[in-house]
């Protein structure tokens, strides 16, 4: 009876420290998992526009495979021993050099490339936050430097379009004094000729009652 006891209570105790270690594993995972990423982990700000460049502690002379990733997904997968490169960037502005795949560099950074970055197998981590820049004043020198351009160009405009209509005015008038002249000649013309018809129609009666007085 005895030993029947003190079975149970050591397959008591047994199911007791099981239980405490089932659940003290979690804790512990979550545990190391947080100190691997506090030790690896480095905190980056940029401003937007900026290069950005997150280089591993690679020695140049590594063969083994090269993986980058942002937010758990894939980015450059590079393995020599299968003469294999993968790439999937989330923007064109990314590019990992297969001459030198332990760094990564994202050019003119945006808001969308802000995130969590990983290298492996050198379990290096990033955190990339990018400040967003605020459209400043314009200063006054950079409003002269629009406002010059354009009041030049209006100026330009202006006298191109009076030295066009002044000019046409002034073709206008040409022609016009042209055609009073030619009227005006026209005009003494036929006034010679009415001058001329009557003075020859006078002579030719002086000459007819000359002529009758004569006989």
């Amino acid at each position: 009876m005895g030993k029947n006891t003190d079975m149970v209570v050591f397959q008591t105790r047994i199911l007791h420290l099981g239980c405490c270690i089932i659940m003290f594993l979690p804790t512990y995972g979550d545990y190391m998992k947080s100190h691997k990423k506090s030790s690896f982990l480095t905190n980056i700000t940029a401003s937007q526009g900026e290069n950005v460049v997150l280089s591993c502690n690679a020695s140049r002379d590594n063969r083994g495979d090269i993986v980058w990733r942002k937010n758990d997904s894939l980015l450059y997968n590079q393995s020599p021993y299968k003469n294999l490169t993968k790439t999937n960037y989330t923007t064109s502005r990314m590019q990992v050099d297969p001459q030198s795949p332990w760094k990564l560099q994202i050019s003119n950074v945006q808001p969308s490339d802000a995130g969590h970055y990983e290298c492996f197998p050198f379990k290096q981590q990033w955190i990339l936050s990018i400040e967003v820049r605020k459209n400043k004043p314009y200063s006054l020198k950079q409003m002269l430097l629009y406002i010059v351009p354009t009041v030049t160009g209006l100026i330009a405009v202006c006298l191109i379009i009076f030295c066009i209509v002044w000019n046409h005015r002034k073709l206008k008038r040409k022609v016009a004094s042209g055609h009073r002249e030619t009227e005006d000649e026209s005009q003494q013309t036929h006034g010679r000729k009415k001058d001329q018809f009557q003075s020859s129609q006078y002579f030719e009666r002086f000459n007819s009652v000359y002529g009758e007085i004569q006989n």
